[in-house]
């Protein structure tokens, strides 16, 4: 889900487009002529603001803009604050109605008991009877119990955006859609659509398949059609490829999986030191058996927080006057 926030600052206007994805949180900013992109790998210790609060010193964003951005935080915050009071209440809950549920139970044990001892009593079967209706009790008893927790505690799913997602997936899935020619970008674009309407919680690679060839019914409202070939997606990075690159995305899930490993255990990346190209050392990631296999693809390791890319970086040109 996207979230853009515009100031109109005299004759210049500023845009910022915020994402909270599943792996890593994405920043555009547009002030004037200046445009900047920034994509921040999730790390456990650092809270949303933290990054959010770099990327406006580094780039000088207004005031303005900040009170915004970090009121829409704070916001969110207080949301994830709301769904805490939900759980207390629905604990309490639980509590005021755990004296019910024994109490049912425990009659009803009780009472298949006193049941099987009278008849065990009347017609000499003790204890026989007595030990099968305290059993049949016992079952009954947690039948009640079960049913009345579906009753009084099963959520329903009531949100309109799952079950419009639910709806068109199905849609999708029965539509007979014509076979067309589509190119990566085409493809890139119709994968944020996608995301954008997405469900809170709700992430873009479920549409990468095991193989991680993108199953296209999903997409299919989208681009119009099915395209006439396949293309493949890294569940780590969100990067797309095409069939002759197929065998990218899964080295590249593999590799980024490896490397934040290592960079959380280790607090360092997998490379030699004073590399410029700054590639993922594998000999690293094997030895401490981070990695099993050597992959096919090299992978160097972006500026983006620890993202790793199969793009080797351009030299950087020297220039003569000092920044």
């Amino acid at each position: 889900m996207r979230h853009k926030f515009t100031k109109y600052l005299g004759r210049v206007t500023e845009n910022l487009e915020l994402g909270f994805e599943e792996k890593f949180i994405y920043v555009h900013y547009t002030k004037g002529k200046t445009e900047k992109t920034a994509c921040f790998l999730k790390n456990n210790d650092k809270t949303k603001s933290e990054y959010i609060e770099a990327f406006f010193e580094e780039n000088n964003v207004s005031e303005e803009m900040k009170k915004d951005v970090r009121k829409f935080i704070n916001n969110e915050k207080n949301f994830n604050e709301e769904h805490w009071n939900e759980f207390t209440n629905f604990l309490m809950k639980t509590l005021s109605l755990n004296m019910v549920f024994g109490l049912t139970i425990a009659l009803t044990v009780f009472g298949f008991y006193k049941l099987g001892s009278f008849l065990d009593a009347r017609y000499g079967f003790e204890p026989w009877l007595t030990v099968i209706f305290t059993f049949i009790g016992i079952g009954i008893g947690g039948l009640t119990g079960y049913v009345m927790v579906l009753k009084y505690f099963k959520k329903p799913v009531n949100e309109n955006t799952q079950k419009d997602y639910d709806l068109q997936k199905e849609r999708n899935q029965t539509t007979d859609y014509p076979i067309i020619d589509v190119s990566l970008d085409q493809v890139r674009k119709a994968v944020r659509q996608f995301s954008d309407n997405l469900p809170k919680g709700v992430y873009r690679t479920i549409i990468v398949q095991d193989d991680n060839s993108i199953d296209f019914k999903q997409l299919a409202n989208i681009l119009g059609g099915i395209p006439s070939k396949m293309f493949y997606m890294s569940k780590e990075t969100y990067d797309l490829f095409e069939e002759n690159e197929k065998i990218i995305p899964a080295e590249m899930d593999m590799v980024q999986k490896a490397v934040d490993l290592y960079v959380k255990e280790r607090k360092e990346f997998p490379m030699l030191q004073f590399d410029p190209n700054r590639r993922v050392n594998y000999y690293q990631l094997i030895q401490e058996n981070y990695l099993k296999t050597t992959p096919e693809t090299q992978f160097y390791i972006t500026d983006l927080d620890g993202l790793i890319t199969h793009i080797r970086p351009e030299k950087k040109k020297m220039n003569n006057s000092s920044r």
